[in-house]
């Protein structure tokens, strides 16, 4: 359902046009910006690290795990990449949120309110 160029996924059953107000309408999958997808932190959290194809999966030894957690760019190993596009970031097999790929380097799309400082 796509409402206000925001992308949500919807129980099934409900209906859509309701004369009602929700809290939530779904899960919110992301936002339509300037004709590109951008996903929300919310389906970052919902997915597990098998239900998306592009993941670097962090482990507690890698420093890069902080960095991300504080808004920073992440540098990729050579084994690691390159990746283009969207790329979800996960500790030890939890996701964490996304990041976008400019070959060897990720940008970071953690969620500014819960970044660490």
């Amino acid at each position: 359902f796509i409402h206000q160029e925001h992308v949500y996924y919807l129980p099934c059953g409900l209906e859509t046009g309701l004369p009602l107000r929700f809290l939530r309408t779904g899960l919110l999958i992301g936002e339509l910006k300037k004709g590109r997808f951008e996903p929300s932190q919310a389906l970052a959290m919902a997915l597990r690290i098998e239900e998306y194809p592009v993941v670097l999966n962090l482990s507690e030894e890698d420093e890069r795990v902080a960095r991300y957690l504080k808004g920073e760019t992440i540098s990729l190993l050579p084994e690691e990449g390159p990746i283009k596009g969207w790329c979800l970031v996960a500790y030890r097999g939890f996701s964490l949120g996304w990041a976008k790929g400019n070959n060897m380097t990720l940008k970071n799309k953690y969620y500014p309110g819960w970044r660490l400082q």
